[in-house]
């Protein structure tokens, strides 16, 4: 006897079930973030291995905090990657605190960090966007 049950999609419900539309907006921006913190995370392993660098190594040209938070991102971002895709709230929050955490580091020492700057600005609208979208999935719930 099979069971509609999938533990894996256990946060989106019932598996087959619809989604309401707001709520599969969220899920398909959610795999989408996934994806792009996928790239992320091999820019970021690129940087460390110093892909295309040559002789010299960019991220030993880096500030501490930019070393920090390259480093940071290369190992939590597939992490939180894997979460986001599955639609799971741990995915959400390890994603949040990641983002937070790289956010605060770029910000508090912007010498250096160049790129990794433009990426916190990024992070910044991606969070926001999500802000928004949660929000309206949770004002469609409500109706």
């Amino acid at each position: 006897m099979s069971s509609p049950y999938d533990p894996i999609d256990a946060t989106l419900g019932p598996a087959g079930a619809e989604l309401p539309p707001w709520q599969r907006r969220v899920l398909i921006y959610l795999r989408g973030l996934a994806g792009f913190l996928l790239v992320k995370t091999v820019y970021s392993w690129t940087l460390i291995c110093g892909v295309w660098d040559g002789d010299t190594s960019r991220f030993e040209g880096l500030s501490m905090a930019a070393q920090a938070a390259v480093i940071w991102a290369a190992i939590m971002n597939p992490v939180a990657a894997i979460g986001l895709w599955l639609g799971a709230s741990w995915g959400v929050v390890l994603w949040l605190v990641t983002a937070m955490v790289q956010i605060v580091i770029n910000a508090s020492a912007p010498e250096g960090v160049g790129r990794l700057f433009i990426l916190a600005a990024v992070e910044t609208v991606l969070v926001a966007v999500y802000a928004f979208l949660t929000y309206k999935a949770a004002r469609e719930s409500e109706d």
